[in-house]
């Protein structure tokens, strides 16, 4: 059964939509769309993107900062480093996984963000 939505797509698309470009599709769908189970992925879409923004822009700058002290900049540049690339792949292997089940399941959700919303 095709389901439209508020702004005339399949609901199936607008999910997967919501996370194509992480928090900010989130943010505009979540905003636009009446749709619960749409919001809902939106919802999902701005707090996990949205986190894992806020965490690798503090590494980031943490880092630079880091950076400019000479010996606490060499000991901590791996370490934070190897966080930020961590953080890099978990945002892209979570990108792909949400778009996935979006698709396939209306009703997925992520077992500890799921708690916050």
């Amino acid at each position: 059964m095709r389901r439209m939505t508020t702004l005339g797509l399949n609901e199936r698309i607008e999910r997967v939509l919501a996370y194509s470009l992480f928090w900010v599709s989130g943010f505009v769908l979540l905003m636009a769309e009446k749709n619960e189970n749409v919001r809902w992925h939106a919802r999902q879409s701005l707090i996990t993107f949205g986190t894992l923004s806020l965490l690798i822009f503090g590494v980031t700058m943490l880092n630079t900062t880091l950076s400019w002290i000479p010996l606490l900049g060499i000991l901590t540049s791996f370490g934070l480093g190897l966080l930020l690339r961590i953080l890099m792949w978990t945002w892209f292997i979570l990108w792909i996984w949400l778009m996935v089940m979006a698709w396939v399941r209306p009703d997925y959700r992520l077992p500890f963000i799921s708690k916050w919303i």
